[in-house]
């Protein structure tokens, strides 16, 4: 059992992430495995510039935010590498953006 410190820490992790979803106007979710460093800076920069907010994140943590929310099915789909990218305000930017390079990245889905 962990120690009531960690414990703390990622109820913290959940809470904030749920902030965030729940501030979004769009969400998606990413397998990035196998994506070089300099092609995943590119795509941050270009996500950055139109607004959209990407990280990467465990899946249990993601899985516990969405506990009880109206998007709780997607907890099916987690698995591997995961990133999320949140826009707050352009409803098809970040499905844009990445579409766009998963078209050009053959392992990033």
């Amino acid at each position: 059992m962990p120690n009531a410190l960690v414990l703390e820490k990622k109820q913290q992790q959940v809470a904030e992430l749920l902030e965030k979803i729940n501030a979004a106007v769009t969400g998606i979710v990413v397998d990035y495995k196998g994506i070089t460093v300099a092609d995943d800076t590119a795509l941050r920069k270009e996500l950055r510039e139109a607004g959209v907010e990407y990280f990467v994140v465990k899946n249990t943590i993601l899985g516990r935010a969405i506990e009880g929310t109206s998007v709780e099915e997607m907890k099916s789909v987690l698995e591997g590498t995961t990133a999320i990218a949140l826009s707050k305000e352009d409803y098809t930017a970040a499905a844009r953006i990445l579409c766009k390079y998963a078209e050009a990245h053959e392992n990033f889905s």
